[in-house]
């Protein structure tokens, strides 16, 4: 803080002048030092919520990429429990219904 001193207070007047231009340039620097304050909070804030932005549609994503592997998941089960009944079976009717299934299976996850 830099203060105007031209003379030595001589007076309560003087002394009065000097505390009011101290309380003057204290309160200014104050307010600057606040409206800073507030920005540098408004920025801080704006980049939170862009940051909040970036991984709520990262999650919705994931949630959705999550929901297409798990139905590709279920339908390599499906083909798999299929070809273990058609290696596992000696009944040639049994074979050709486990593979019938499998294409079946393949051609309804196609679509």
């Amino acid at each position: 803080m830099k203060l105007r001193i031209d003379k030595l207070p001589k007076t309560d007047e003087d002394i009065e002048e000097i505390q009011r231009e101290v309380e003057s340039t204290h309160h200014h620097e104050h307010e600057h030092e606040h409206h800073h304050e507030e920005s540098d909070l408004e920025s801080i804030l704006g980049e939170l919520y862009m940051n909040y932005q970036s991984l709520d549609s990262k999650a919705k994503e994931l949630e959705e990429e999550n929901a297409r592997l798990r139905k590709e998941i279920s339908t390599l089960y499906r083909i798999l429990s299929h070809v273990v009944i058609a290696l596992s079976t000696n009944n040639e009717k049994e074979k050709r219904n486990a593979l019938s299934e499998i294409l079946s299976v393949l051609n309804n996850d196609n679509r």
